[in-house]
């Protein structure tokens, strides 16, 4: 046997003995998953056929869908983003866009007709830059976290790390849907479809606030403060649904809330420590260190003989960011002016110009995701976000383990242990199998809604709940999650499906307040947490059920290769490519310049670019 031989035939006895290792552990699971799936999880899930096929509870949703949006048209728009990253020897080259596809849901007592609309390519907000990113300007385009990585790394593992297109194609997707929320037209969408989980961008600037280089930026004759951050980071506010909560971390963005409602109705701006304590119902010693951070980021003036006094005008700081937050998309995507990626000089002694950054883009989408759901709020739309293909395993591992150690798991059994919620798979491996496992249901089908907090909240070895880092947890009440499956189909001998997807939403006060009631948790590490949980599945959930039934509308099955997807998001993805293959070429053509000077080519990509005899 030759040398070449043998080294194949050890690849292949590498493959077929890890292929082997994981049939045995999926049987091993499978066989706990049947258990499970009897003894637990078919009370958690929610077979919406058998409700949708009953013309009493169709003609009940439809009430509910024309009292909530005031009619039986309604506009939707799909959102989905795309980028690219093409590395020169000189400079990075960056593109980012979004791409929607607009339609209508006519609701009629006969049935639901949808009808496309096509984009007006007036309300484009495709971006194209080319930022040249030389090597003495990494550190100004790298965050802390990645100039921490840096210097263990060579210069391709520098760029590597660089996605910035991913950053600017997450602000594309915000602003565009910022953008139609916003229009007074007629044909502003009652739907917003998003192809990522909203509720991840809430979470996006937490870290590293004060290093955004927009701090100083001025914009209106007026300069953007480090209190404008932490306002802006202290939304979005709800007064009916109780955003923000009683939660430990980032209490300030609950004392702010009452604040600006105060202050907007007899402009008081001098407070005592009771008297805020009285307001938010927290203890003193809470608000002292709440106060204590506001008065070191300059919000609040902490005055021992005149009292806390407040030295921002909260609600006007807020519109002027969103209005902030508006000027500089817009001049990135609509207007297509690279030079709002750049900023002024560093030092009058140098001629460098800062780039926009990871930390930059992540205070424009935190700006931009918090105004988008106060939109939304204002104008009853439904924001729907989607995500699939997903790893996470946040129903099984993190809220089901959460019920189970409150002890409001419905479960028969007297010796129930916890280690039987142990699945070792995904949420979606688990949704799907139990699909094929349980010949009851019928697509449409999901799981029990429950609030996106549950995807920092988790059960240590003392039973205790905990959040990231012990104390670390999301914003709670805004949005909730679900899995759900749109296209099922059981023959004979084998079982049909499509893949099972995460499906988010924004929370309403019309729809949802009955689910806020049960407190979670209230101690002094995490604070008072009563998050969205819909527990009892026989109770119905109207905000759920009007999000399934517009997303199974809107799943067609036309498309093989997106079976069980909703179409419209599609659509967008497609679109969204064919800016990227127009964006490509552009790219391609601006390289042209550059051939006449080969070093302008790295080695790796001049070598790529030919081709050898032996490769054809």
């Amino acid at each position: 046997m030759s040398k070449l031989s043998q080294m194949y035939g050890y690849w292949k006895d590498s493959i077929k003995t890890s292929m082997k290792r994981y049939d045995e552990n999926l049987e091993k699971s499978l066989k706990h998953l049947q258990d499970f799936y009897s003894r637990i999880l078919k009370d958690y899930i929610i077979d919406w056929r058998k409700y949708f096929e009953s013309q009493p509870f169709r003609h009940n949703l439809r009430q509910k869908i024309e009292g909530f949006f005031g009619k039986n048209e309604i506009n939707f728009v799909a959102i989905d983003g795309t980028c690219i990253k093409d590395e020169g020897s000189n400079f990075i080259t960056f593109f980012a866009g979004a791409y929607g596809a607009r339609g209508k849901i006519i609701i009629k007592h006969e049935g639901e007709k949808i009808k496309y609309e096509r984009w007006d390519f007036a309300r484009d907000v495709t971006m194209m830059a080319h930022l040249p990113v030389y090597p003495y300007e990494i550190e100004f385009v790298a965050n802390s976290h990645e100039l921490n990585q840096m210097q263990f790394y060579s210069d391709k593992d520098v760029q590597e790390i660089l996605n910035l297109h991913t950053s600017l194609m997450k602000l594309a997707e915000v602003y565009l849907a910022y953008h139609v929320v916003s229009s007074s037209t007629v044909d502003m969408p009652q739907i917003i479809l998003l192809d990522l989980a909203p509720s991840t961008l809430l979470r996006v600037p937490y870290v590293n606030y004060k290093n955004t280089n927009y701090l100083g930026y001025k914009y209106l004759n007026d300069t953007i403060k480090l209190s404008d951050v932490i306002i802006a980071l202290s939304h979005p506010y709800n007064k009916e649904l109780g955003v923000p909560s009683k939660k430990k971390y980032r209490s300030y963005a609950l004392l702010l809330s009452k604040l600006d409602e105060i202050c907007s109705q007899n402009q008081k701006t001098f407070f005592t420590y009771k008297e805020l304590a009285e307001i938010c119902q927290l203890s003193i010693d809470d608000i002292k260190e709440i106060i204590k951070f506001l008065n070191a980021t300059g919000v609040v003036e902490d005055d021992k003989v005149a009292g806390i006094k407040l030295l921002v005008n909260l609600s006007q700081r807020w519109n002027y960011l969103v209005s902030f937050f508006d000027y500089i998309c817009n001049q990135i995507f609509v207007r297509k002016n690279p030079t709002a990626l750049e900023f002024s000089n560093l030092s009058e002694k140098s001629n460098i110009k800062k780039l926009i950054s990871h930390d930059d883009i992540s205070f424009l989408i935190s700006i931009g995701i918090r105004a988008l759901i106060e939109k939304c709020w204002e104008k009853n739309v439904f924001l729907i976000g989607i995500v699939k293909d997903s790893k996470s395993r946040y129903f099984c591992r993190n809220f089901l383990n959460v019920l189970s150690s409150q002890n409001m798991l419905q479960i028969v059994e007297e010796n129930f242990k916890t280690n039987n919620l142990q699945i070792a798979m995904s949420d979606r491996l688990v949704f799907e199998n139990c699909a094929a496992l349980s010949t009851e249901l019928c697509a449409p089908w999901s799981s029990v809604e429950f609030d996106s907090a549950f995807t920092t909240l988790f059960v240590d070895r003392n039973n205790n709940i905990t959040g990231v880092k012990g104390h670390i947890v999301s914003d709670d009440r805004i949005f909730a999650k679900s899995i759900a499956q749109f296209y099922l189909q059981r023959l004979k001998n084998q079982c049909k499906m499509g893949h099972a997807i995460f499906v988010e939403r924004l929370l309403h006060p019309a729809l949802d307040k009955q689910f806020l009631d049960v407190e979670l948790v209230n101690n002094s590490k995490l604070g008072r947490i009563s998050p969205f949980i819909h527990i009892d599945k026989n109770v119905i959930n109207w905000g759920q059920a009007m999000n399934i039934y517009f997303l199974d509308v809107l799943t067609r099955n036309h498309f093989p290769e997106v079976i069980g997807y909703p179409e419209p998001l599609h659509k967008a993805d497609r679109g969204a490519k064919t800016l990227l293959r127009f964006a490509k070429g552009i790219i391609q053509s601006s390289q042209q310049l550059y051939r006449k000077d080969p070093l302008n080519m790295t080695f790796r990509k001049f070598r790529d670019s030919l081709k050898f005899d032996d490769e054809e």
